[in-house]
């Protein structure tokens, strides 16, 4: 008859499955707060409220979130009451809800709060208000100088409307302006002015910035014509990086900083809970039982029936036989104030978990302590005709003073053995663990071999849902996982094909389910087979909803990763394609879809890589092609600096104008145009140097026909 004992290579890929759900739970959940929808009747405002922190900054004077701060809608050039208010939460965002009524209008958003007695304002503006709303109208230092500035000229030169174009390039000017400043104050009386709109009080930063303004004085005003559609087109670009590369950017901001704080509730609700518990007895029950051989190579396996007392000795732990026990199926084991007792159903000359075996129980009890109880068994409940074991049940009950309710776990293995004793050819668990700290229910993980190695050859699971209970614990949530290996060593190396029917994902007020998950490997080791990549996504936040498809495959992998050199050998760059076609739905906004297909060339003359790329916006679309060629010396490709040369071009309806964009590394320049159908230019793309207006520099800009111009940097909402 076999004994029970699993090899480690069964124990460690028997488990693999639900140890990864932990540590993703652990290590991948969302954050971020909530903003209360508005009435249906109503269109909603919202953004984030953020002043100067006071310290020095090398890179921007966006400073720290206002929270609690007063939070008033006006219309723009006719600011007079307001036409809605509300209050800043504690992460400084703000949501407002605006009739109807207002669509197409410029409104201005002004924020105000008192600080040490102080008055402290922040401002922007948000031309014609489109009928979905706006998510985008965040308040800082550079929209604040800059909508001071604005609305005086406004004024004086008796504008009617303001155009998006011209405000957010008074921005970015602004921006530019203040690159190399790192003190900055918001205060009324200060730096602004008592009523909104009469200038900065400050001389210098008002001269400088109402020079900004003065530049963009055309391109304030609202455009006609076919620079109208041309700006209507690179005012997609912007509206598009407004809600793909903000949004996604401070997702990503909120994720890192949601992962940090949940690791420290990890670390307080969780490990450091856990390893009191190991401390407090569960070390001593996993050395007894023999549970981990790997760590502790003392147990009571093999030993005769007996009292024995645990010590430890030159870093290792010894049991010492210092009593009998009082019948052949009890083995007795001191450790200080701690006594654990297993028992066998039937008797044994030593103790081995076998079929022979029955039932072992054990129990753990602490002298003076009569609310320390630990209990459990282990039993064979089905054996074959030969009396092989081939299903185990497993039961286990751990409570304390330190526990608030106790950890229990409950499980069934399904085993079938091998020709050799120990060897176990394919396992089964189904169980569930239940503590203050988490909830894991397994369903059906299978782990099946290869003979006679014993590597993992399969490893399945109808279900895996695991939850933590800690502060904003994440759940997830697993069905239909396959995970298939080839026969060699190390299995993680060897990993041939991941399959997951879906896999849900919640951390707070955030979800990621994925569905119909595959992912085919290469073998290290031997050729590389193609690489391939297929799952559906939907991302879920308070304020948008992300669902895609994602495809790809890699032709050529290799054992090493050639994005992470810094040149890349023209053979082993990446050959296939990379397929993305995703659909944005914001609470607050226009419907933005988003298509790419990244396809490296380097078989070409010259080599390539080439993107396909639409971009959807409401009514409006942008739909071209990026092709760069690669930049080839000495056989490689340097990753910093790929590309000889690139040409974009997108195409926009409804208007069929054209944009196009290329670049020359030799000269290290971009320079491109917007053009008719018929080729002739609405706009020039390019260095302001170029373009005839050589006092701003090297900044790049598009300069229409009618002689305004915006800067390149607002429309991709970038930030030295």
């Amino acid at each position: 008859m076999h004994q029970l004992r699993i090899n480690d290579d069964a124990k460690r890929w028997l488990f693999m499955v639900a140890a990864t759900v932990l540590l993703v739970s652990l290590s991948n959940c969302g954050g971020g707060g909530t903003s209360t929808p508005p009435a249906s009747n109503q269109l909603t405002i919202s953004g984030v409220v953020l002043v100067p922190s006071g310290t020095p900054r090398s890179r921007a004077l966006t400073g720290a979130a206002l929270p609690n701060a007063t939070v008033r809608a006006y219309l723009a050039l006719q600011p007079g009451s307001p036409i809605a208010q509300t209050v800043s939460d504690s992460d400084g965002r703000y949501t407002l809800s605006v009739p109807p009524d207002y669509i197409g209008r410029d409104l201005l958003i002004v924020a105000e709060k008192e600080v040490g007695g102080e008055r402290v304002r922040a401002a922007t503006l948000t031309p014609a208000l489109p009928p979905q709303g706006y998510a985008g109208a965040n308040l800082d230092a550079y929209t604040t100088l800059a909508t001071e500035e604005i609305l005086r000229y406004a004024r004086q030169q008796n504008l009617n409307a303001l155009s998006q174009n011209g405000v957010a390039s008074v921005v970015d000017r602004v921006r530019e302006l203040l690159r190399d400043r790192d003190r900055l104050s918001l205060v009324v009386g200060q730096t602004l002015p008592e009523n909104i709109g009469d200038g900065i009080v400050e001389p210098q930063l008002r001269e400088q910035v109402r020079a900004r303004v003065v530049e963009q004085g055309q391109n304030l005003r609202p455009p006609t014509g076919d620079v109208a559609v041309a700006k209507g087109m690179t005012q997609m670009l912007r509206d598009y990086g407004a809600g793909w590369l903000d949004r996604g950017n401070e997702e990503i901001l909120r994720l890192e900083q949601s992962v940090q704080q949940q690791e420290r509730i990890i670390e307080r609700d969780l490990i450091e809970p856990l390893e009191r518990l190991g401390e407090r007895g569960g070390n001593f029950v996993v050395r007894v039982l023999g549970l981990d051989e790997r760590k502790y190579d003392d147990s009571l396996d093999g030993l005769p029936p007996a009292r024995y007392r645990e010590t430890q000795q030159g870093g290792r732990y010894v049991l010492t036989r210092i009593g009998d026990a009082p019948n052949d199926r009890t083995w007795i084991v001191e450790s200080g104030q701690l006594t654990c007792t297993v028992t066998t159903s039937n008797p044994l000359q030593e103790f081995r978990f076998t079929p022979d075996a029955g039932r072992a129980n054990f129990t753990v009890r602490k002298q003076g302590d009569s609310r320390f109880q630990y209990d459990g068994f282990f039993e064979v409940s089905q054996r074959d005709s030969e009396g092989n074991p081939t299903q185990l049940r497993a039961q286990m009950n751990l409570a304390d003073a330190e526990l608030r309710e106790p950890i229990r776990f409950n499980g069934v293995m399904d085993v079938r053995t091998g020709p050799s004793e120990g060897d176990i050819d394919y396992a089964k668990l189904s169980g569930t663990l239940l503590s203050q700290y988490a909830e894991l229910n397994i369903t059906n993980l299978e782990l099946d071999t290869y003979s006679p190695s014993r590597h993992p050859k399969l490893i399945k699971a109808a279900r895996v849902q695991a939850t933590l209970k800690t502060e904003r614990g994440p759940e997830l949530d697993l069905q239909n996982l396959s995970v298939s290996f080839a026969d060699a060593d190390p299995p993680d190396k060897n990993l041939q094909q991941f399959t997951v029917q879906s896999l849900t994902f919640s951390a707070e007020n955030r979800t990621l389910l994925m569905r119909e998950v595959e992912a085919q490997f290469q073998r290290v080791g031997s050729e590389p087979q193609p690489v391939r990549l297929r799952a559906q996504v939907e991302y879920r936040t308070p304020n948008d909803t992300l669902v895609g498809t994602v495809n790809a495959r890699w032709e050529n992998p290799t054992a090493e990763n050639p994005l992470e050199l810094r040149t890349i050998p023209l053979e082993q760059f990446p050959r296939g394609n990379f397929e993305f076609n995703g659909d944005l739905t914001p609470r607050i906004g226009r419907r933005a879809l988003l298509y790419f297909n990244v396809v490296p060339e380097p078989d070409l003359s010259p080599a390539r890589v080439r993107i396909v790329l639409r971009l959807d916006l409401g009514e409006e679309r942008m739909q071209g092609e990026f092709v760069g060629n690669l930049r080839v010396q000495d056989g490689c490709v340097n990753r910093s600096q790929p590309f000889e040369t690139a040409t974009l071009q997108m195409n926009h309806t409804p208007s069929n104008l054209r944009m196009t964009l290329r670049y020359d590394a030799e000269t290290d320049t971009a320079s491109g145009d917007i053009s008719k159908p018929d080729g002739t230019a609405v706009a020039q793309i390019g260095k302001a140097s170029a373009l005839g207006l050589p006092d701003l520099g090297d900044a790049y800009l598009v300069r229409y026909i009618d002689n305004t111009f915006e800067t390149v940097n607002s429309l991709l909402s970038l930030e030295d």
